[in-house]
């Protein structure tokens, strides 16, 4: 996928590597960030202030972009949301919404 929203940031756990990974072979290889960077480092999330999911292996922007429908519950896509948490937990880890605009992923 050559979309810069969806770079995987260097020193991720190898837990948060593998959500993003999971996250973007179900949004498929066309799909689009909204022009929004998603996926950060707990260290690079703390830098800009954040106070939530710092203890978590990865945050993940999804405002407006394709992977809003599988981590937003408010976009109501049971199907894709169920999905994600199915295949996450194939890597040992869940998903939890922070907002309506970013989530964490955590063992």
């Amino acid at each position: 996928m050559s979309n810069k929203d969806f770079q995987i940031p260097e020193g991720l756990s190898e837990k948060g590597r593998k959500a993003a990974e999971t996250l973007l072979r179900l949004a498929g290889p066309d799909a689009d960030g909204g022009g929004c960077r998603a996926f950060y480092t707990p260290e690079e999330w703390a830098d800009r202030g954040e106070q939530y999911g710092l203890k978590s292996h990865l945050i993940i922007c999804h405002d407006g972009g394709d992977l809003a429908r599988f981590l937003n519950w408010d976009y109501c896509d049971y199907k894709a949301t169920e999905a994600a948490v199915e295949a996450l937990s194939e890597h040992g880890v869940y998903v939890e919404q922070c907002t309506g605009w970013y989530s964490a992923i955590y063992e």
